[in-house]
């Protein structure tokens, strides 16, 4: 690659082996405009500050990077890029095994009805001023074997479904576990990981016109924040809420709820900085391994507005991470999120990329998780800590933001660059880590010192 006079060097780390750099010449003549313009936008989006900024060129529902689905780990994982009871849009519609949550939908249109005091033929009619706008989101040739008036049916079906369930499931509703009859207990779990399939997505477009019918704006907001604080930190949760639409009409629920997952952008501390490639191969340690050299994890604060940040001090590290819930869904959510990202025409800063794969670093081993447990960073439900271990060894993250990644490792790399502060914590690691070894080094030291004075009084008792 030839190398311009000025360029602005970014990398995107490919596995943990392999790497592309990518060089965007900022100050070379451009002739065509877009071109630049594109450019520049992935220059922001890779820096962290493109996560908000509306996107002017087209997007559309993507499906699966084919290239997700070949490597040993794609063929094992691709089961979680299928919806298992419900599909929503076109994509995986008239599927007989999702039949049975077609049948649901009409109960949960009339629910919804009920709910906003409209008719169906009102909702009807005013999803469908929307419904070419919708069309236009699905990849060309998706939607030609419906008519306006079909693919109408499937928009105002599934938005109506959506709405209720993320409206009732955070606050325990008594109607939507008394809905469980149409799915079975186990189908109707599997709705909240259907409802964040990259292939299973509506254009927000439709949702939000039928959202505003029912909620004000503020009332509308806080039915999504719920939801996603749900997803986030568990039902038990308490979170302050965001602003999810402060910012560009999200494409979909899924985009919405990536850029909630990711919080909001940090300030650029060091752009131009000359990073240290021969150490781009190295990953970061695992939490244990951290521990050891006095960098301890901590929980974010509930008003931070960065999910991963990394605070040198004098003697010790803080490494801080946002609160994150584990359930038996997350690893189709987080796939799909992953896949998202690795789609083209959708130019993000790949935070849940990034986040994942910084996860998979400091998960090695079942005591990692209980470190972060213990420090409340992680709250899972699984059948134990070894199963969220198993959970982040199967993701495969094939591109991360280079800058953010490198910003975070290059803070421990300084950290651990003093010897003295690697010495300390390897002694203290080693000889005071619990309280029996605690114990067990002053018993040697108290056998130690009393064996040395026994024989000197010894020596001076014969002489």
């Amino acid at each position: 690659m030839e190398h311009s006079s000025n360029p602005l060097k970014m990398e995107m780390e490919m596995t943990e082996s392999e790497h592309v750099i990518v060089e965007i010449p900022i100050n070379r003549p451009v002739n065509n405009d877009n071109i630049r313009s594109v450019a520049m936008e992935w220059v922001d989006c890779l820096t962290g500050k493109a996560t908000t900024k509306s996107n002017e060129r087209e997007q559309h529902m993507e499906k699966v990077p084919p290239l997700l689905l070949k490597s040993e780990k794609g063929r094992r994982n691709s089961e979680c890029y299928e919806p298992a009871v419900v599909s929503l849009g076109p994509y995986h519609h008239n599927r007989p095994a999702l039949a049975q949550a077609e049948k649901y939908k009409l109960i949960t249109l009339e629910e919804y009805s009920l709910s906003t005091g409209k008719t169906i033929g009102t909702l009807y009619n005013m999803v469908f001023e929307v419904v070419h706008d919708a069309r236009k989101c699905y990849i060309d040739g998706s939607t030609d074997d419906y008519s306006d008036h079909e693919f109408n049916q499937m928009m105002l079906r599934d938005a109506c479904f959506i709405l209720l369930y993320i409206e009732r499931m955070p606050c325990g509703h008594t109607n939507i576990f008394l809905n469980n009859e149409y799915l079975g207990a186990i189908g109707f779990a599997n709705i909240k990981r259907d409802l964040l399939l990259l292939e299973n997505q509506i254009p927000f477009v439709v949702l939000e016109v039928l959202l505003k019918l029912k909620f004000p704006k503020d009332k509308g907001e806080e039915v999504l924040n719920k939801f996603f604080n749900y997803l986030n930190y568990g039902e038990v949760m308490i979170r302050k809420d965001k602003k999810v639409l402060e910012y560009k009409r999200p494409l979909h629920l899924l985009e919405l709820y990536r850029s909630y997952f990711i919080s909001l952008p940090t300030k650029d501390k060091a752009l131009h900085e000359k990073f240290n490639y021969v150490k781009r191969n190295r990953a970061f340690a695992s939490v244990t391994e951290l521990k050891g050299r006095w960098i301890f994890l901590r929980c974010t604060s509930d008003d931070s507005t960065s999910d991963m940040e990394f605070n040198p001090y004098i003697c010790y590290g803080e490494f801080m991470l946002a609160r994150r819930a584990v359930c038996p869904y997350t690893k189709a959510i987080y796939l799909n999120m992953i896949a998202y990202e690795m789609c083209p025409h959708t130019p993000t800063d790949l935070r849940i990329s990034t986040y994942i794969r910084v996860m998979k670093s400091l998960i090695i081993q079942r005591d990692d998780v209980k470190e972060l447990r213990r420090n409340n960073i992680l709250i899972h439900s699984l059948d134990s800590d070894e199963e969220v271990v198993k959970m982040y060894d199967e993701f495969e993250v094939p591109a991360v933001n280079y800058y953010m990644f490198n910003q975070l490792r290059l803070g421990i790399e300084r950290l651990n660059e003093s010897r003295y502060k690697t010495w300390g914590a390897e002694l203290i690691t080693d000889y005071f880590g619990s309280p029996w070894k605690t114990v067990g080094v002053l018993v040697a030291a108290a056998i130690l010192v009393t064996s040395f004075l026994q024989t000197y009084c010894a020596i001076k008792q014969g002489n």
